[in-house]
């Protein structure tokens, strides 16, 4: 409420009326008016003012002829308003300012976040006039987030709280731009010389790490819903993290916060699109994506193209676009009809709507963009790429040499296969390996059998070698229909094979099959990827031999007397997915394991029984297909580009496919608006074009994007009102715990108003002008006075201020779930700093995947090694099952866009950090860690442990408290001696035997106290 020059109140219509109107009264008198009883409606100045019949709802200046005023104060329940059966009522204070609204001319006004935002003047007079303390002027003059701050918190009668101890600020500062702990190198370094100087030079280290880009990333894994897995009930494992590592790479260049939209919203539309920027489109195909055998295609794809709708308006217009998907929206200018217009931008990429996310179209091979191939072998991959194109142009002159020769079409003697002897089996897993009749051998199952390996013994016939055939046999003692396996369906998902002759594995040319199922190619068995693998399951599919041979690309001179190893991994999720029963037989024809083995396949046999002269096209398609198998210069060619790719591909490390987005060529998908959302209720008499809300442009007649990319270049435009605003509220909650509008998914009417809109506008134009540079804003906030003073509350503060929506005192408030185990391990020394690739599998209690798995066979494998210790970012995110760590901790659950910061305190989280394989191992690993230190006694180690895990110095008390806990804990552990090696056993990181384990338990009791105070998880 402002003054006139006379004294008396002014009403601030967006800060006061609006939020009123908007809570009380739209719904039922707002935007949708299709949905409502009263034809009366007051999201105007035209329908507040409109002639009633004799009356009007609002009548400038008279508060007796407003209706409005009638109606509030009414005591008759059949006419005030909001009736009694609404569940909403008005307060006296809200009388009274709508009242003085009316008295005031009842003046209207657009909502705030609608209107471009323009640059306000820094009121930088209103802090040289206070009468402040000179070095308090001095210092919140410089910024201009100070400036616009220190007026408000002057407007309240407060002054800002004192400056954050230096080590304190960069704790701070690291833990809210990069979620770690500052470099032990940066803290000494910046307290030697706590300038302000140092301290914006310590931020710009902590800008250029690739701590920022991982933490920066991390928030936009929320906003993008990323997980690993498609949703729904079969959560099928999809493999989109090369996009993850787009976005850390990105945010480490610093790219242009409208480019990084461009690219993601509509990368594969720009001129001549780079494979990184047709990649970085997965941003829209994070959604899930439903595999049930009785999903509807159609059904699916009006969910999935909503979901961008949502997702696409929530993170650059933070709007709730989806409540217009049913009917007109009942507090926002949004109308149904403007819903599937913007449906209409993401609707056009031709996919399916259903099946496995990692068999989706559109779908890109991409692999990590931090991947970096050699400069040799790129040229020799491309050397070897055009030797086979030039194999390839001469194939027709050689061809017709080869018909003219007398060795041409002559018949080869035909490929003959011999039964292999088996001399010994060893399995690896559950269940038991046996040779059986006629060098067969046959597997049984256990009750839940994964990760299955066979090592099978052979000696194959002859002494060359060129092909060996895995033929799996149907066995009636296997489930039906395909009776090949010890499995539910007797189908089984070979993962891995490999041929061992003298402890060497043998290059494999060629695998060929007789039955593949679809996405589970026989190929797969050789990229030695145990996320893949060969499979035999299908429609209509019966209890028949299937069969895989595999061709050399060398024959092998096999000694007399000698045997080699056939070794097939079965290491899928699915339980006894492992053949059940199957022999090998072995060749030494030069054509055994081609595609027509054994010479001409019939089609080209028949083609060049006819007269050269009456051959049809079809016919010399015929030869010339059969020809290009037995070429001997393009198998030579293809073989060393073969070589030269798997040099490239083991440098760039797996490609995978990436969902993507992809225009789909030729007609457009036509856009109707759907009946109350029904996927299957279109209004097909009434096509609709793209568009954006009219609300958020200029003009009504002002011209629409046509297109996805033109739709992305409006949303990072000057004329854009919301997508500066929105992502600048999101930098600020990051920094400072909550934004300057509160509901940062929601700037609509049902939001909150900014707690300083000035600020808020300065900050989104600085941003655009600035070039959208993210990293100079994140610069521009932690630099600030205001974040960097105390964050120690008084009483007074926190009866004026509880949630610091002023600013009274500095930020305070808890870490996320990712930071807290991140900071554990880093504090410890166990944190693995690998940067991107695929996503990992820490502990994780066990039996939750199998509590809710659609199959049977479906577990949580935990990784070993380093993979245990890396970033939480990188945590598989399963759909079905969230990491639980995260979950209790309040992370979102990745199904739909998370913009938000929801802040907990639960005993959950108390028993996460007291009773978790992590920390406890975090803590031995700590104290280990102090134990090796060279220090002069206890209380010295104690301090530089705490030093450690807080980035800050302890104050006595907290010395005198840790000292006297390292006491009791000696004392309990040498009475409880197997207590102590139970504790110093936990974790798989590897324990310095040489520390005494009642000691060693002792100290990782202290180290486990500190890693659960409350100022290690908080940012303060």
């Amino acid at each position: 409420m402002a003054s006139t020059g006379a004294g008396q109140e002014k009403v601030d219509f967006r800060r006061q009326v609006q939020p009123i109107l908007a809570d009380r009264c739209f719904h039922c008198h707002g935007p949708d008016s299709q949905n409502q009883d009263s034809s009366f409606r007051l999201d105007s100045q035209e329908n507040l003012l409109a002639d009633l019949g004799g009356y009007a709802g609002v009548v400038p200046g008279n508060l007796e002829k407003s209706e409005l005023h009638v109606r509030i104060h009414s005591d008759d329940e059949s006419v005030v308003m909001p009736p009694p059966d609404s569940n909403r009522s008005l307060s006296a204070e809200e009388k009274r300012i709508l009242d003085l609204w009316i008295q005031q001319g009842a003046e209207y006004q657009k909502h705030w976040a609608f209107e471009v935002p323009q640059r306000p003047e820094v009121p930088t007079e209103a802090i040289e006039q206070s009468d402040w303390p000179e070095e308090l002027k001095q210092r919140w003059s410089k910024n201009p987030i100070d400036v616009f701050i220190g007026k408000r918190l002057m407007e309240e009668g407060w002054q800002p709280s004192p400056m954050a101890e230096p080590a304190w600020r960069l704790r701070r500062a690291a833990l809210t731009l990069t979620g770690q702990l500052p470099p032990e190198s940066l803290q000494k370094e910046f307290l030697a010389n706590p300038t302000e100087e140092a301290y914006r030079h310590a931020v710009d280290q902590l800008l250029s790490s690739m701590n920022y880009a991982e933490r920066q990333t991390l928030r936009w894994l929320d906003a993008a819903r990323f997980a690993d897995t498609d949703g729904y009930q079969n959560d099928f494992e999809r493999t989109n993290w090369p996009w993850r590592d787009w976005v850390i790479e990105a945010m480490h260049n610093n790219m242009p916060f409208d480019q990084f939209t461009i690219e993601q919203l509509a990368g594969d539309m720009l001129p001549n699109p780079t494979p990184a920027q047709r990649l970085a489109t997965a941003f829209n195909r994070n959604h899930r994506q439903n595999a049930e055998g009785g999903a509807l295609a159609e059904e699916f794809f009006v969910e999935n193209v909503i979901d961008r709708v949502e997702t696409t308006s929530t993170v650059w217009l933070g709007l709730t676009m989806g409540c217009a998907r049913c009917h007109d929206h009942k507090y926002d200018p949004l109308s149904q009809r403007e819903f599937y217009q913007f449906f209409g931008y993401f609707n056009n990429i031709g996919e399916r709507g259903i099946g496995a996310g990692r068999d989706s179209n559109p779908l890109l091979k991409a692999s990590s963009p931090f991947a970096k191939v050699q400069p040799e072998t790129i040229a020799q991959w491309e050397a070897a790429q055009k030797s086979v194109e030039v194999a390839k142009q001469g194939i027709d002159e050689r061809m017709r040499q080869w018909l003219v020769s007398s060795e041409g079409p002559a018949a080869k003697p035909p490929v003959e296969w011999q039964v292999c002897r088996v001399d010994q089996v060893k399995l690896t897993g559950e269940g038991s390996l046996e040779i059986a009749e006629e060098n067969s051998v046959r597997y049984s199952g256990g009750s839940n059998a994964t990760d299955i390996v066979y090592d099978v013994t052979l000696h194959p016939p002859g002494n060359t070698l060129t092909a060996l055939k895995l033929e799996a046999l149907p066995d009636a003692a296997f489930n039906k229909p395909r009776q090949l396996a010890p499995s539910v369906n007797g189908n089984f998902v070979m993962t891995r094979l490999a041929v061992i002759y003298q402890g060497k594995s043998i290059p494999v040319e060629l695998a060929l099959a007789s039955f593949e199922q679809d996405s589970y190619p026989v190929k797969n068995i050789l990229d030695n990827n145990a996320a893949t693998g060969w499979a035999v399951f299908g429609p209509n599919v019966k209890a028949d031999p299937v069969s895989a041979t595999l061709k050399f690309q060398t024959p092998i001179e096999v000694n007399e007397g000698d045997g080699l190893t056939l070794q097939m991994r079965f290491e899928s999720q699915y339980a006894n997915h492992a053949i059940g029963k199957f022999r090998v037989q072995g060749s030494t024809h030069p054509d055994a394991g081609k595609a027509n083995e054994g010479g001409l396949p019939e089609a080209a046999r028949n083609a060049l029984a006819i007269d050269e002269a009456k051959r049809s096209d079809q016919d010399w398609k015929a030869i010339r297909d059969h020809y290009v198998t037995i070429d001997p210069i393009l198998a030579k060619a293809e073989l060393e580009f073969k070589q030269a790719d798997q040099r490239r591909r083991a440098e760039v490390g797996p490609e995978v496919n990436v969902m993507v987005m992809r225009e789909k060529e030729g007609t457009a998908t036509p856009i109707y608006l759907l009946d109350r959302g029904q996927y299957n209720e279109p209004l097909k008499d009434e096509p609709l074009s793209r568009g954006v809300p009219v609300a958020l442009l200029a003009s009504k007649d002002a011209p629409q994007p046509g297109s996805r990319l033109e739709l992305a270049k409006w949303l990072v435009s000057r004329e854009n009102p919301l997508t500066a605003r929105v992502i600048v509220n999101r930098i600020w909650q990051d920094h400072f715990g909550v934004g300057l509008v509160k509901t940062s998914e929601d700037f609509g009417l049902q939001g909150e108003v900014p707690s300083h809109p000035e600020l808020l506008d300065w900050l989104a134009v600085e941003f655009i002008e600035s070039g959208w540079d993210l990293q100079a804003l994140h610069r521009l906030m932690v630099t600030s006075a205001a974040y960097q003073q105390s964050s120690v509350q008084t009483i007074a503060q926190r009866e004026k201020d509880p949630e610091n929506r002023l600013l009274l005192h500095g930020p305070r408030f808890r870490l996320d779930g990712y930071s807290i185990r991140d900071i554990a391990l880093q504090a410890s020394g166990l944190l693995h700093q690998q940067i991107g690739g695929p996503s990992v599998k820490p502990y994780q209690p066990p039996g939750l995947w199998e509590s809710v798995a659609a199959n049977a066979g479906t577990r949580y494998r935990e990784d070993q090694g380093n993979n245990l210790y890396r970033k939480s970012m990188y945590t598989y995110w399963k759909r079905a099952v969230n990491p639980p760590r995260q979950t209790i901790f309040d992370a979102g659950g990745r199904e739909v866009c998370t913009v938000g910061a929801r802040r907990t305190n639960t005993p959950l989280q108390a028993l996460v950090l007291m009773n978790d394989k992590t920390f406890i191992e975090a803590a031995r690993t700590l104290a280990q860690r102090s134990l090796k230190l060279e220090v002069q006694d206890d209380r010295d180690r104690l301090f530089q442990m705490y030093q450690q895990a807080l980035a800050h110095a302890p104050d006595d008390e907290t010395m005198n408290v840790l000292t006297e806990s390292l006491n009791y804990y000696r004392q309990h552990f040498q009475e409880n001696p197997d207590a102590a090696q139970q504790l110093v056993a936990v974790g798989s990181s590897p324990r310095d035997a040489s520390i005494e384990p009642g000691d060693h338990a002792a100290w990782t009791a202290v180290a486990h106290l500190v890693l659960n105070l409350d100022e290690f998880i908080t940012v303060e």
